[in-house]
């Protein structure tokens, strides 16, 4: 008793639960378009910042997050938004013109290294060349695909399809690009992204292309990021649930019937100038005051309907996992719990003592093995190699 008290005043104290290997709950044949997934909008900047002029201005004009790349993934977050840049030998994060801490490379290779840990979770990336950030004149496709085929990570990567499932997904990263480095993708490529429009015919005419070019998949995206004009915020709230009503009333059932969707919570309420520069950008209070709105208003949307209705799609939110920041309700945490929960409102559990579901281990990729549950549902799995995993953990035995 006196341990979990422990436990819980310690979440308390951090601002952010550290949430179960949800994904493990997930049948294997489960379409991933068909999912509820918690992300975070420019995940690198609750990093900290980079060095020089711009790095100083990082805390008031260009913080998304609170929460580091690692304490997202922690509470649950399992899609992350990554604006690489170029930078003398290496791939900056960035927002903006605004350097965070961490570089592209190291960041993949952290992301990498929690699914070796976690083998019954995905990650989907969210790729934007941040341009403005950019400090060399190189070429960001080469580096890019150079990277992407590097033996560091290549067998980390899974193409795009449009009827990907979970059990293809498992210990994977998929990277879906707004940019088209090259002609085919390593993940995909998401075209007819449409920014600060609310046209619903434009927001649902966008494709995502996979490595055959040939066959191109249904993109729904809102993304209505300015909200400091007059009226904004509601705009994006409609926006929003506009998205909402059409994606969990379509839990697709067969390939034809798919659509993916990107259904965006960021967007900024305040904008300033930044000194000595004079230019007009967003400010992390706006984000947070958006973010005050659009989380809660989601968590509300899915608990109004008992977790019962249907898929959300990719949610990509400013301070995920954390429910105040800066004196502002900005509500993540919960909002973060509502997505893992709402997928259990419309997808049954793996049903325990049953089923058997065959696993893609990174330490092992060469031999799937059989995964048994619990009483508690829970995988207990031999890899054959000393190495069990339990609850989506690795085990040395």
């Amino acid at each position: 008793m006196k341990k979990h008290l422990f436990l819980l005043f310690l979440t308390l104290m951090s601002g952010y639960a550290l949430a179960e290997n949800w994904q493990y709950r997930l049948p294997d044949k489960t379409f991933v378009a068909n999912l509820s997934i918690p992300g975070a909008h420019d995940a690198a900047t609750g990093s900290g910042w980079g060095g020089g002029l711009f790095g100083a201005f990082g805390d008031s004009y260009a913080r998304t997050q609170d929460l580091t790349i690692a304490q997202l993934w922690d509470c649950g977050v399992r899609a992350f938004d990554l604006r690489p840049c170029l930078y003398d030998g290496y791939m900056n994060l960035n927002h903006g013109i605004v350097p965070t801490a961490i570089r592209f490379e190291d960041t993949m290779f952290q992301l990498r290294d929690l699914l070796v840990q976690n083998p019954s979770e995905f990650i989907i990336i969210h790729l934007l060349h941040e341009t403005d950030g950019d400090q060399v004149e190189d070429s960001y496709n080469d580096r890019i695909v150079a990277f992407l085929q590097s033996d560091e990570i290549k067998d980390y990567l899974v193409d795009y399809k449009r009827n990907l499932t979970v059990g293809e997904m498992r210990g994977k990263i998929l990277i879906l690009s707004r940019d088209k480095y090259a002609t085919k993708p390593i993940g995909g490529f998401l075209l007819n992204w449409k920014v600060d429009n609310v046209n619903w015919a434009e927001q649902t005419a966008g494709k995502i292309q996979g490595a055959k070019s040939s066959i191109q998949g249904s993109l729904y995206m809102q993304d209505y990021a300015d909200t400091h004009n007059e009226g904004g915020v509601q705009t994006k709230l409609d926006a929003i649930k506009k998205m909402l009503d059409y994606s969990t009333k379509h839990n697709a059932t067969v390939a034809s019937t798919i659509h993916w969707y990107f259904n965006f919570a960021s967007a900024y309420s305040k904008v300033g100038t930044i000194p000595l520069i004079g230019t007009t950008v967003s400010l992390s209070d706006g984000y947070r005051d958006n973010a005050s709105h659009t989380n809660a208003f989601i968590t509300q949307y899915l608990k109004a309907d008992d977790y019962k209705s249907g898929p959300t799609g990719i949610i990509l939110m400013d301070y995920a996992g954390v429910d105040k920041s800066k004196g502002y309700d900005v509500c993540g945490l919960q909002l973060v719990q509502a997505l893992i929960d709402n997928n259990f409102g419309y997808i049954e559990d793996v049903p325990v003592g049953i089923e058997e579901v065959e696993r893609f281990h990174p330490s092992d990729p060469s031999s799937p093995r059989h995964s048994l549950y619990d009483l508690m549902g829970r995988p207990v799995e031999k890899t054959g190699h000393g190495i069990f995993i339990k609850n989506g953990r690795k085990v040395v035995r």
